[in-house]
């Protein structure tokens, strides 16, 4: 039986996180699948650890290089060869025959592997910068077959020869009943018939709650409710969320739930999803999870966002940073019509986006080229 590694920056729940439990899952028809999670960031929750174990998978944490802005200052270089010399000696004692980078944050592991003789294949979650195409291609070279997330990731990177389009995708249905969903926006004060909105992401910079929340001060409405899941970033720059939330005339209507290991609750309970980025979102997840569950999405006109989305069919689609036309789609904002539009965002999923696409799709991308011609 074929040996694989997969080996990922994290131990959240996020959609990376998340992609690579159904990767996982696809990589396992393959061969037998072992899991190397980084160790420069203590997730104490340890959700994918835990979630990988109960599909199976045991996850070991080791001292693996990983492009984060902390491990790339002057004074961490040395720490970082160290790890790479670490992840060499690693693979060394393994009979890999493919290695899966998840995240472009693992690209350092990808000369190493090739060097021990693996393919090696990176599942590309980010749009990259001019910065990071000058950066990161060298590290591209070594990769035997890329596959992004959405169009507008593979065409940020170079080397497109090697990139094809795996849209994630997840299995995930409904499952509260109107008395529980009910019970979920009592938690807000939200009363029938009233709007009530989830945000729910990291709380980077580029994720746009500056946005959302400065529309979200000027709303005349008195009938909405804002819901934040989610918390700061272990690395980059975030936002004080909390701060936003307590400046403003409709401070009352925010509620800043913070992070959520199964946030779906809340995603059924809502009326709309809003992912208001102000930076390319590489593809969105949230915007399928919200779809899966019947639940529109107003999306930023920005990275692989407009994959999913359908304008005024599914959610809407808005200038990314505009605060005046986030404030007036949220001030026209309809319960019914919204209802509608999740009706049409399930069948969009169903589709598109379901696990049983993205495994079909994966699987393919995952087959050498050279085989499958």
């Amino acid at each position: 039986m074929k040996r694989i590694l997969a080996v990922h920056p994290s131990d959240e729940l996020y959609g990376a996180d998340r992609v690579l439990l159904e990767a996982v899952g696809v990589l396992g028809r393959r061969g037998h699948v072992a899991v190397w999670l980084a160790d420069d960031v203590d997730y104490p929750d340890r959700l994918l650890s835990r979630r990988l174990s109960d599909k199976g998978t045991r996850a070991t944490r080791l001292p693996l290089p990983v492009l984060r802005r902390a491990n790339l200052r002057p004074r961490a270089i040395p720490a970082l060869l160290r790890r790479m010399w670490r992840t060499w000696r690693a693979l060394g004692r393994q009979d890999t025959s493919l290695v899966y980078l998840s995240t472009s944050a693992m690209l350092p592991v990808a000369p190493l592997a090739k060097l021990r003789g693996a393919r090696v294949v990176l599942h590309l979650h980010e749009t990259w910068s001019s910065l990071d195409r000058a950066l990161l291609a060298p590290l591209l070279w070594w990769c035997d077959e890329v596959i992004a997330v959405s169009v507008a990731a593979a065409r940020s990177v170079p080397l497109r020869s090697k990139v094809s389009v795996v849209h994630n995708g997840l299995d995930l249905a409904p499952r509260l009943d109107a008395s529980q969903r009910k019970e979920v926006r009592r938690r807000v004060g939200a009363g029938e018939g009233e709007l009530v909105v989830v945000v729910a992401s990291r709380w980077n910079a580029w994720k746009g709650h500056e946005t959302l929340l400065a529309a979200w001060e000027g709303l005349q409405r008195r009938d909405a409710h804002l819901v934040v899941l989610g918390g700061p970033p272990v690395s980059g720059r975030s936002v004080d969320v909390h701060a936003l939330a307590a400046t403003g005339a409709n401070t009352a209507s925010v509620h800043v739930v913070g992070h959520q290991s199964e946030p779906h609750d809340w995603f059924e309970a809502a009326d709309l999803l809003v992912m208001p980025s102000t930076g390319p979102e590489p593809f969105g997840l949230v915007a399928i999870e919200a779809g899966a569950l019947s639940v529109p999405v107003y999306a930023s006109r920005t990275g692989g966002l407009p994959e999913i989305v359908v304008d005024h069919q599914t959610g809407r689609l808005l200038p990314a940073g505009d605060v005046a036309a986030w404030r007036a789609a949220l001030e026209a904002a309809d319960v019914v019509e919204l209802a509608t539009q999740g009706k049409a965002a399930r069948l969009r999923y169903e589709e598109s986006f379901s696990l049983a696409a993205f495994a079909r799709s994966l699987a393919r991308a995952l087959t050498p080229r050279q085989a499958s011609s």
